[in-house]
């Protein structure tokens, strides 16, 4: 991974308002009129998941998801790494590998504490 692998959502040039994953148009106004929006930053655990029924491919055991909303307002989804997740705990968003199929990796948001 790079230091330029970044995750976007996006912000509706319309309204304001702020979303991720990104989507076709502004799922408030409805509007075509978007930019990126760097997915970035800490926050806190809104709540998590684990995820034990993961299709063949996976190498892991389970997954931990997490929704949580970052300093800016915007929720997000994202992989948690955190052995002790608690609701309410402090966050910071990073972009890691959050699958690996043989040499394939795909990068995404993961969450760690702070």
């Amino acid at each position: 991974m790079g230091n330029d692998t970044k995750v976007y959502g996006i912000r509706c040039k319309a309204c304001g308002h702020e979303t991720y994953p990104a989507h076709a148009c502004c799922p408030k106004c409805a509007s075509e009129a978007l930019e990126p929006l760097e997915i970035a930053g800490n926050g806190k655990v809104l709540t998590y998941t684990d995820l034990y029924a993961l299709p063949l491919d996976y190498e892991q055991r389970y997954l931990r998801l997490a929704i949580v909303e970052l300093d800016n307002g915007l929720r997000a989804t994202g992989q948690l790494l955190d052995e002790n997740p608690k609701i309410g705990k402090k966050i910071k968003t990073v972009i890691g590998i959050v699958r690996q199929s043989g040499d394939r990796k795909i990068h995404g948001l993961q969450f760690i504490p702070v």
